[in-house]
């Protein structure tokens, strides 16, 4: 019986020393909401490299070995990561390449749902060692995502929203992406509901006449297509002061606390 004992015991010994063996110390991310969430969880520490959109506490954190799609490869193993971060703007080519010289890859598509969003962080928590972190935060965010919606005025009318997400072609969301979860958490109507891309005309929005309008761009392009919006007088929108620029790293980059708080910025553009 001792020895069962002793043995069961050196069973769990080692068991416990592989889960640790298997925790990540030198971490790639490819992605800006990526990295959001490595501080989120408090593991900035394990951050070794990053993308030049990435937006870093502290510009000593990591070192940014990538774009938006291309990743330096010579430049990312020379920190000798053992895990890297991937999204849908990762090439299949580079993961291939990481996974070849023996670096583990994690992949996160870009998100359909804010729930799905919360179920990758609850993933990358997990593997990282910080899952009661994550967990924890994901149920705080779920809470509070509660009490923001509790906040829509009960109307029979819906808002009827475009929500512009890029300006030459121009591009709006639609159904069965997290940022169509903005449109329904708001109670309002997707003007481009009906499409299954983005890819939408300016004559095709004017047509559709939306009642509010959110320009989410990259730097002074926001001002500039919020300007030409505005030209057009017979717009809804315009005729009721409702087009709005939206900060796009909290957007269209977010974390499921980032989400909220751009959900109760836009519910409140909306009703007030």
């Amino acid at each position: 019986m001792k020895k069962l004992k002793f043995y069961l015991s050196l069973l769990f010994a080692l068991l416990v020393l592989s889960g640790q063996a298997q925790t990540p110390k030198r971490i790639i991310s490819l992605a800006p909401s990526l990295t959001k969430s490595l501080y989120m969880l408090g593991a900035e520490d394990l951050l070794v490299g990053c993308t030049s959109f990435c937006t870093l506490q502290d510009p000593d954190d990591a070192e940014v070995v990538a774009s938006a799609v291309k990743v330096n490869l010579e430049k990312a193993m020379m920190l000798k990561p053992d895990l890297v971060l991937t999204s849908s703007l990762t090439s299949p080519e580079t993961t291939r390449t990481f996974e070849k010289l023996g670096v583990e890859t994690m992949y996160f598509p870009y998100p359909k749902s804010y729930e799905e969003m919360c179920q990758y962080l609850l993933r990358l928590g997990e593997k990282i060692g910080r899952k009661e972190l994550a967990e924890k935060l994901v149920k705080e965010s779920r809470a509070r995502l509660a009490k923001v919606m509790a906040t829509v005025p009960k109307t029979d009318h819906k808002p009827r929203v475009f929500m512009q997400i890029g300006a030459n072609p121009l591009f709006t969301v639609v159904p069965n992406t997290f940022m169509q979860d903005f449109i329904d958490f708001s109670a309002c109507e997707n003007i481009a509901g009906d499409l299954e891309i983005g890819s939408i005309t300016r004559e095709g929005v004017l047509v559709r006449n939306p009642d509010v309008i959110f320009v989410i761009l990259m730097g002074s392009l926001s001002a500039d297509e919020k300007d030409k919006w505005e030209s057009y007088k017979s717009l809804n929108a315009v005729k009721n002061k409702k087009i709005f620029v939206l900060d796009s790293e909290k957007t269209c980059s977010p974390t499921p606390l980032d989400f909220v708080d751009a959900l109760e910025q836009m519910i409140g553009l909306i009703y007030n």
